[in-house]
């Protein structure tokens, strides 16, 4: 049986019609550790409307990317998939079945990514303004999920209502792409949209910190207002839950191909940002960085790493204990304002850097050196 290839020009695509972001993809040496990475995934991916090509290489290629992480993350888990049917995007079978419909935050109509390459995307990482950037996240993410909620097919179903799905806990997963910067928000922006509750920090008299939890009612941006705590909502009652990821791009195919020797040998990558810190009185998140491929088997990544599962405590059919158990799940407690989590390895934020080797250098070293030097600058000495 011949190969499938995500880079071989869909049928009737001709190189006019492909986007700048695959186009740059496709084409850079740098890259060459994702793109194998990502055949080799494809290779098994289940393309039921034979779409999953011809949108990967135009419009949709970051929702595809995102689309096809998260199938690695669930076949990684052992998950068995039935994918004889369209949507939702994947259902797995067996004693904790789980429909799941994947979506993103997208750019306004007509505006797409394509007017700088994805080294520049990367460079505006930052938004100039995080609260009104935030503000934006929330409904966008907020319009992303009600679509999905709102949507039926030509028959009238919604997706819990399909015969194959029906009695089948319900989850949309969820990646945000609406600008350049979109990727710097957490999961706790969207924990704060889904619950209605967010945690004010204080420190107490001995100096511990004491987390408060403040009830949100609304959220705006700009002229629009929408509700807090979608969960709560009447329209909400059929959606089990929601996962959410920053980390499902490109980058992730790129260190993990490397991880494996997909990539050239010009070619070095390391990984440098914030942890999560596991100390009850820490306040900010811990800086970290390392070059990949210096540590043990171990320590690999893997495609579940950064992967978050917020439970609907208020569902009318809720995940079953252990259908998504290698993500890091969430839940609201009881008392409606407390929300635990069982966390698996992550990071809050990081980013990638890719080094070539110029006049016979070791681009290895040369990332050695420069993460030394992120560790031992601000970053690394707060």
């Amino acid at each position: 049986m011949m190969t499938r290839s995500l880079f071989d020009l869909a049928r009737k695509m001709t190189p006019e019609k492909v986007s700048r972001e695959f186009r740059d993809f496709s084409g850079a040496h740098a890259y060459t550790a994702a793109r194998r990475l990502m055949d080799e995934t494809f290779a098994d991916f289940p393309d039921v409307d034979h779409s999953f090509v011809r949108e990967f290489q135009t419009a949709g290629f970051s929702a595809r990317v995102f689309e096809l992480a998260l199938f690695a993350a669930l076949r990684e888990q052992g998950k068995e998939l039935d994918r004889t049917s369209p949507a939702p995007d994947f259902l797995t079978i067996g004693d904790t079945p789980v429909a799941i419909e994947a979506t993103t935050t997208n750019p306004p109509q007509g505006e797409t990514a394509d007017d700088e390459d994805i080294a520049a995307a990367v460079r505006r990482l930052i938004p100039d303004d995080m609260e009104e950037a935030q503000a934006e996240f929330t409904m966008q993410i907020g319009k992303a999920l009600r679509r999905k909620l709102e949507h039926r097919d030509a028959q009238g179903h919604a997706y819990w209502e399909k015969p194959h799905v029906e009695g089948v806990p319900f989850v949309i997963a969820v990646q945000s792409f609406h600008n350049p910067s979109a990727l710097i928000h957490t999961v706790s922006s969207l924990a704060t949209y889904l619950y209605g509750i967010r945690d004010i920090a204080t420190r107490d008299s001995h100096g511990s910190l004491v987390l408060n939890s403040q009830v949100v009612t609304e959220h705006r941006h700009k002229h629009k207002t929408i509700p807090s705590g979608l969960f709560a909502q009447p329209e909400a009652e059929h959606l089990a839950a929601v996962i959410f990821t920053n980390s499902a791009t490109v980058s992730k195919f790129s260190r993990m191909g490397t991880e494996r020797g997909y990539g050239p040998e010009d070619v070095a990558m390391a990984r440098v940002g914030l942890a999560y810190d596991p100390d009850p009185n820490a306040s900010v998140a811990v800086p970290f960085g390392y070059v990949i491929g210096d540590y043990g088997p171990q320590d690999h990544e893997t495609f579940s790493e950064g992967f978050h599962v917020l439970h609907n405590p208020w569902t009318r059919t809720p995940v079953a204990a252990g259908a998504l158990d290698g993500f890091t799940e969430h839940r609201l407690q009881p008392d409606g304002r407390t929300l635990t989590t069982i966390r698996h390895p992550d990071y809050y934020l990081s980013r990638t850097w890719i080094l070539q080797g110029e006049d016979g250098g070791n681009p290895v070293q040369t990332a050695r050196r420069r993460v030394q030097q992120y560790l031992a600058g601000p970053e690394g000495a707060r």
